[in-house]
């Protein structure tokens, strides 16, 4: 159905399961100097980025790709600018001197987000009968919306283990289902953080 491209990145949807919905929001709090945070925030975030803590103990968008390990969705953030003026922002300058810097972000490992995939999907790509794990592409957000341009990659799940899992169509967009040979341009898909940090295991477990 869905035939615009128009990627907002990951949109919260609402808890998987049977639990009650829930759209709480974490918030991290860096009330640190003002050199500190421009160093634990180097790069541009943007509301529906999905971030990680790289080894280094920055805070950045989680790389696209398939093993990336996230904290959660960046949320936007709040911070007191070099003119003394309290900002409140759905996208973030990386670098930007600025104090009492709080990113807010949903943290939840069983919130379920709307993402729009790249291109046309098929079913003979993997997508006809989900779900199935799902690869993200990195786009370029906005600081005007302050809006994410993440994607999920319609050429469909090629990871043993992936970014996210596709669970089904967004509600309002029909289309593809298990029939092969059905195609839909742009469509929008629910899916939840596979590799979120809360929930993600290695492979390798000790029998100690």
């Amino acid at each position: 159905m869905a035939s615009v491209n128009a990627p907002r990145g990951l949109q919260v949807a609402k808890k998987n399961g049977d639990g009650s919905n829930s759209t709480g929001i974490r918030t991290i709090d860096l009330n640190v100097s003002p050199k500190v945070a421009s160093a634990l925030l180097p790069d541009d975030l943007f509301t529906g980025d999905p971030i990680t803590v790289s080894a280094a103990g920055t805070i950045k968008a989680t790389p696209a790709g398939a093993n990336g390990k996230s904290i959660g969705v960046f949320q936007g953030c709040s911070f007191v600018d070099s003119n003394g003026d309290q900002k409140f922002k759905r996208s973030y300058t990386g670098g930007v001197t600025a104090t009492d810097v709080k990113i807010h972000i949903a943290s939840d490992p069983s919130q379920t987000y709307f993402v729009q995939a790249d291109a046309t999907v098929t079913a003979s790509a993997g997508f006809g009968t989900v779900p199935v794990n799902g690869v993200l592409i990195a786009g370029t957000g906005s600081h005007k919306t302050g809006q994410s341009a993440y994607v999920l990659d319609a050429s469909g799940p090629t990871q043993a283990q992936s970014q996210v899992r596709v669970l089904r169509r967004a509600p309002w967009d029909t289309g593809i289902g298990a029939s092969a040979g059905v195609t839909d341009q742009y469509p929008w898909y629910e899916v939840y953080l596979n590799n979120h940090i809360d929930r993600f295991q290695s492979t390798t477990v000790s029998t100690a």
